[in-house]
């Protein structure tokens, strides 16, 4: 195996530990037996997911030779949201822990990344800020666009330039090319995650929203966050609208499957759902 390669299995444990259907099993063991190698178990499985995230981070971002320190920002992020996750709340340790290792990347990025030093969090809130105004801009870099980031922004128009040139920089695409084993076998397989069509500050803006929305989501009471889950047809876990077991349940449905007195209390329960949602 080459060295490159072992990056991709450094969680790995041999030989390979005791299957779950859920990855919440591993988390709830945790928990209830205080027993450090459930969370161990939850990584060797969880393992292939980080691989493609880092590997997409990598791509995204620009940042060859990153893979491995990107990846251990998203397993730091992992083990903050298991020291404050309360397994009786109700929320599947993988929604609870999205922000927080998100966070992590993002904090990563932000003082490690190529083309551009950002040296505090409030010098990288400011470049998404500026970068967010030049794309809605039209992607003009004139002395108008700058004159009004530089307003909105409180900057002067020298350092926004400045600021501006650097974000540029890091909208790079690069190719990220690897081939490596199938887990079942020695044949080999490649994964090419190239994509000419992603623009950075935009997939931020996005990954905020997201967060934004799944806290909100989150806070609400078990019974509202279900009903809203069952009739917008997502996972719990992931928040994916793919697959079978997502489909989206009509008012009746959901309420024959909670016990609720009619469809219209169904419904009522959604509606209050998005009401508190939209407050948050």
């Amino acid at each position: 195996m080459k060295e490159w390669q072992k990056e991709l299995y450094i969680l790995r444990l041999n030989p390979a530990p005791p299957r779950k259907d859920d990855f919440q099993e591993y988390i709830e063991l945790y928990f209830a037996e205080k027993d450090e190698k459930y969370f161990a178990w939850f990584l060797h499985y969880y393992e292939p997911i980080l691989n493609t995230l880092a590997m997409g981070l990598v791509q995204r971002y620009a940042m060859q030779g990153h893979f491995l320190d990107l990846k251990d920002a998203c397993v730091f992020g992992i083990v903050r949201a298991l020291q404050s996750y309360d397994v009786s709340s109700g929320i599947p340790f993988l929604t609870y822990k999205t922000r927080l290792m998100w966070e992590e990347i993002h904090e990563y990025i932000r003082t490690m990344r190529n083309g551009f030093t950002i040296e505090s969090e409030t010098v990288y809130a400011n470049l998404r800020k500026i970068m967010a105004i030049y794309n809605q801009s039209g992607g003009k870099c004139d002395d108008d666009t700058v004159s009004k980031i530089a307003k909105e922004i409180g900057l002067s128009e020298k350092r926004v330039r400045e600021m501006l040139a650097g974000g540029l920089r890091n909208q790079s695409f690069v190719d990220f090319y690897v081939r490596y084993a199938d887990e079942d076998s020695e044949r080999s397989r490649e994964d090419v995650t190239s994509d000419y069509t992603f623009e950075p500050c935009r997939e931020l803006l996005h990954t905020l929203q997201h967060d934004a929305l799944f806290e909100a989501f989150d806070s609400l009471p078990y019974r509202e966050r279900e009903v809203i889950r069952a009739h917008l047809g997502f996972c719990e876990s992931c928040h994916t609208t793919k697959g079978r077991k997502n489909r989206k349940q009509t008012f009746y449905e959901i309420a024959i499957d909670h016990e609720l007195s009619s469809a219209e209390a169904a419904e009522n329960i959604y509606q209050k759902g998005i009401l508190r949602m939209k407050e948050k």
